[in-house]
């Protein structure tokens, strides 16, 4: 499968922070179509610790994973386990005092094309989405948060999430010094079609702005630049409060076919060479024996009723019958 991409775009905004906390892979304005690695990461931890861990994930997995050639989506799992083991020594490195009370951290969205499908991976509520036209959002990551967590539970509806007061509380994120380093979520998306697109965005673009927001403009019948700034533009409006960043990877071709159009081919295959059905054949054999019966009872009652006088014509009137109407016969 050889995915071919338009030229990738995003933007960053700082929204009403202080600072700005996201990283993206490539920088902004550095993605081309040739790119085959894209991420967006999320900072925390306040001034000068947020930036620094997002910008330290960023450039540590994609810089390793943009080093290594086309692959497959199995030897992608295996290069990003490595590029995140490296991520989380050099924050290791980083965070260095002791006395420091918002421990560094990020979150971590990754999109890898491959020879055979797309791989995605992601930590916390960053999310990674695939749009297709005729059908809006056809994949979407689930976010490692107390508000997702709940919602799954039962506990909590998605009407009432919007003002749950720890909508922001998240479960999983790339931190230093863990005894237990949070693992990404990864998956494997082989159904991937000319026209989708993949977005990458964190929590800032979906604070105001719902899925029906996103599938609306993002499916809109413009060029993507325009779609982008659209997108921009509404993060404004609405008076984005976090920083909102975000990649949007429109495929622009194809080639090969994938497990699933080799599926859809073989069972198309079985589907117009499969047998009449049992209920079709005795139908027909019920037709036959129906026809059958009705000839033989057609023949008995031509014998039956023929006259004793073979040389006499059947539709001919008895001698001596003046006066009575003769039988009318169908084809007079």
């Amino acid at each position: 499968m050889n995915i071919k991409i338009h030229n990738p775009l995003s933007f960053s905004e700082q929204g009403q922070k202080a600072n700005q906390e996201d990283a993206l892979f490539p920088p902004l304005g550095q993605a081309t179509a040739a790119g085959r690695i894209f991420m967006v990461c999320d900072g925390m931890g306040g001034h000068e610790h947020g930036e620094v861990a997002s910008q330290c994930v960023a450039t540590t997995v994609g810089q390793h994973l943009n080093s290594v050639p086309l692959c497959t989506t199995a030897q992608m799992r295996n290069h990003f386990d490595q590029a995140l083991a490296e991520a989380y020594q050099a924050l290791d490195r980083l965070d260095t005092d002791p006395h420091t009370l918002r421990k560094m951290g990020t979150t971590l969205t990754l999109l890898a094309l491959c020879t055979d499908g797309v791989f995605v991976a992601h930590i916390g509520d960053s999310r990674v989405y695939q749009f297709r036209r005729g059908q809006g959002i056809v994949f979407q990551t689930h976010d490692h948060s107390l508000v997702n967590d709940l919602i799954a539970a039962g506990e909590l509806t998605e009407e009432s999430a919007r003002n749950f007061p720890q909508k922001n509380v998240i479960t999983r994120a790339v931190q230093p010094h863990q005894e237990h380093p949070a693992k990404a979520s990864c998956k494997v998306l082989t159904d991937v079609r000319a026209g989708d697109l993949f977005f990458l965005c964190c929590d800032g673009i979906v604070e105001q702005l719902d899925n029906v927001d996103l599938t609306r403009i993002l499916l809109a019948d413009l060029p993507l630049d325009q779609r982008i700034g659209q997108l921009r533009r509404e993060c404004a409006y609405r008076h984005t409060r976090d920083n909102n960043s975000c990649y949007a990877i429109e495929v622009a071709e194809v080639e090969g076919a994938g497990p699933a159009a080799a599926v859809a081919q073989t069972t198309e295959s079985v589907t117009v060479t499969r047998p009449t059905p049992p209920r079709t054949r005795h139908r027909l054999w019920w037709l036959i024996a129906a026809a059958a019966v009705v000839l033989l009872l057609c023949l008995l009652f031509f014998f039956l009723k023929a006259p004793d006088n073979p040389h006499q014509p059947v539709c001919d009137p008895p001698a001596n019958t003046q006066g009575v109407q003769a039988p009318i016969h169908r084809h007079q």
